[in-house]
């Protein structure tokens, strides 16, 4: 289990290290999309790392395999190829938006044997769905004058869905621990 995390761990290290040399002095202004760009994607990748520690390590056990290990590389991977593509290929980001998100749920469809629950994980077809409905939108001229307005969706929608996924999760964690501390006692 530990080993798994710290793989994880430098694989996301090398990943964001890789993206933050893109916020330099030529983009450190607040009309830049390419510094909202990184630090937004950035926001999501650590998200996504602390759920990936908080939510999946704990119940990770046995001998590593190859299918998490080629999923851990996919969805980091994915989020690199957006965060690459941001601004200069916006449709190449959208896609690998919405597909770092479809990695996420595939992921917590293959783990549906452990102890992580993954019904909640549902909601995050909710920035896959606003990734693809940007993309067919792309051409308009609203979003051709500024890359930085496809932000302008999809942050208020990422965040939305990620305090939903954190509600529900400790929802599901108090009433779990309320009906242990029912049972025990009787």
């Amino acid at each position: 289990m530990t080993e798994r995390g710290l793989f994880v761990d430098f694989m996301y290290a090398v990943t964001v290290g890789a993206a933050l040399p893109r916020i330099n002095d030529r983009v450190l202004h607040s009309d830049s999309p390419v510094l909202w760009g990184v630090v937004f994607l950035i926001a999501v990748f650590l998200e996504d790392f602390y759920l990936y520690h908080v939510k999946v390590v704990p119940h990770l056990s046995g001998p590593h395999n190859w299918r998490g290990f080629s999923l851990s590389v996919l969805i980091i991977g994915t989020w690199y190829l957006a965060q690459a593509a941001y601004p200069s290929n916006p449709n190449l980001f959208l896609v690998g938006f919405a597909a770092f998100f479809s990695l996420r749920i595939l992921a917590s469809f293959l783990n549906r044997r452990t102890v992580y629950l993954s019904r909640q994980d549902a909601i995050f077809t909710v920035p896959i769905v606003a990734a693809v409905a940007l993309l067919a939108l792309a051409g308009y001229p609203f979003f051709l004058r500024h890359p930085g307005r496809r932000l302008f969706f999809l942050f208020p929608i990422w965040l939305l869905t990620i305090v939903c996924w954190w509600y529900v999760d400790a929802r599901l964690t108090t009433v779990a621990s309320n009906s242990i501390w029912a049972s025990s006692r009787s």
